[in-house]
């Protein structure tokens, strides 16, 4: 005699087969994924040899690798003298977030905002943006009044 017990215990293998068999299918499809994907990598580096293309991403691995383990005031600064003396405040937090300059996304456009305004290094210039002002060494101070 067929329990309920039964049943559904041969209903859950059957499950379970069903499963497992998808799970073949999309781990195929991902390996056909992947080598796709390898395949486009190969053709953009051959392409970037052959007309001497500089790759983009490893240019900016790099600048982001340069700010990590800076102050958040230095690696401002780093980023104001490589975009003509001004920081938007957007794209500085994607890229402080992405080099784990910053590790909390809902904070980051506060602190940033916060360490450009209490800095005696920046000064307002637009709605999200400021600029680095110059450095005023102490002998041309004296100089100036």
């Amino acid at each position: 005699m067929v329990t309920s017990q039964d049943s559904t215990q041969t209903g859950l293998l059957n499950l379970i087969a069903e499963l497992r068999g998808r799970e073949k299918e999309q781990e195929r499809a991902l390996e056909e994924t992947k080598l796709n994907i390898q395949a486009v990598q190969k053709a953009l580096e051959l392409l970037r040899e052959k007309y001497s293309i500089p790759d983009e991403q490893r240019e900016r691995k790099s600048e982001l690798e340069n700010l990590r383990g800076l102050t958040l005031l230095k690696a401002l600064v780093t980023v104001a003298e490589a975009n003509h003396n001004m920081v938007r405040v957007n794209e500085t937090k994607r890229m402080f977030l992405e080099a784990g300059v910053m590790g909390n996304p809902k904070t980051a456009y506060q602190r940033i905002t916060s360490a450009l305004i209490r800095s005696n290094r920046f000064e307002w210039a637009s709605p999200g943006v400021y600029a680095l002002v110059p450095e005023v060494v102490e002998g041309q101070q004296g100089a100036s009044q």
